[in-house]
């Protein structure tokens, strides 16, 4: 039964961290250059956990700081729920 809740939760987490990584990817490719964002692409925690808050307070788009822990917020709470469900 909590299959019901995991399996959302893992598709949001496919789902924001691809497009993330594609968004993040293409903000740093605009602001830093190629090089710099293949570089960043090899080190994607980094990637990931810095563009989008340089995004938000250098030009304020917020919207990668939502689509990246955001999500991640949302699907762990959905996958913390099903397992809750599957654990009685």
């Amino acid at each position: 039964m909590g299959i019901i809740f995991t399996g959302p939760g893992m598709l949001i987490y496919f789902v924001c961290g691809i497009w993330g990584a594609i968004t993040c990817f293409q903000i740093v490719a605009e602001n830093f250059g190629n090089i710099l964002a293949i570089i960043s692409l090899i080190l994607a925690p980094t990637l990931l956990g810095l563009a989008p808050w340089y995004a938000g307070f250098s030009h304020g788009d917020w919207f990668p700081l939502l689509l990246v822990y955001g999500g991640g917020i949302v699907a762990t709470v959905l996958v913390t729920i099903g397992s809750k469900i599957d654990e009685k």
